[in-house]
């Protein structure tokens, strides 16, 4: 008897490591509440589901926050920003989105959390915001092969034990470590301009 029950012990944690390291979408189905919550100064009427596209309006500033928190994962995200945008002769600004990870309270506007930039001219770049600390990570407008403005961009983040590394459209661009607060939520950034999110899955790591 005891062997039967150990068996099916080993059965059952098997079973809830594998659930465990398989990519769970993040994307609502009919409503955005079932997996985020508006934060920040964003209405709530700022950001929509169309066609089972996150949609924001971008303006004010704000974030979609994940209603869980995570520690060890690996996010699998794309965005885009609406077409339309026009910069002032000389200039190299861009519409600004992105994603906070590790997030936790608001400061002045944003989470203490990590960057992963979405801002269209520096792609790739990963820093800390609101005292969130991390070592070896870049931050620049260093990735030159940029696809046209208004397409989709996509994202892996792997986030093991204080080390993040950040994969761009398929090719590795950056990664730190050390990373403090180790954990928190996953938010979806609001700054400026129309953005769409789609495709957001995670897989959680022991």
């Amino acid at each position: 008897m005891l062997r039967k029950a150990l068996t099916a012990m080993a059965v059952l944690w098997l079973a809830a490591a594998a659930s465990a390291q398989k990519f769970v979408s993040l994307m609502p189905k009919k409503n955005i509440a079932e997996h985020w919550t508006v934060d920040g100064k964003t209405p709530a009427d700022a950001w929509s589901l169309r066609d089972g596209v996150i949609a924001c309006t971008g303006q004010p500033n704000g974030i979609l926050r994940s209603k869980k928190s995570y520690r060890n994962y690996v996010l699998r995200a794309e965005w885009r920003f609406q077409e339309g945008w026009e910069p002032k002769p000389g200039g190299n600004e861009w519409p600004n989105a992105g994603f906070f990870i590790h997030a936790g309270p608001i400061v002045n506007g944003w989470p203490v959390s990590f960057e992963v930039q979405g801002y269209f001219g520096e792609a790739g770049s990963l820093f800390g915001v609101r005292g969130g600390k991390i070592a070896g990570a870049k931050r620049g407008p260093f990735v030159k092969d940029r696809p046209p403005f208004g397409s989709w961009d996509r994202y892996e983040i792997t986030a093991q034990d204080g080390k993040i590394t950040v994969v761009l459209n398929g090719v590795a661009v950056n990664e730190g470590t050390g990373a403090q607060p180790g954990e928190g939520n996953i938010c979806l950034q609001s700054e400026g301009w129309p953005v769409f999110y789609r495709n957001i899955a995670i897989k959680v790591m022991p």
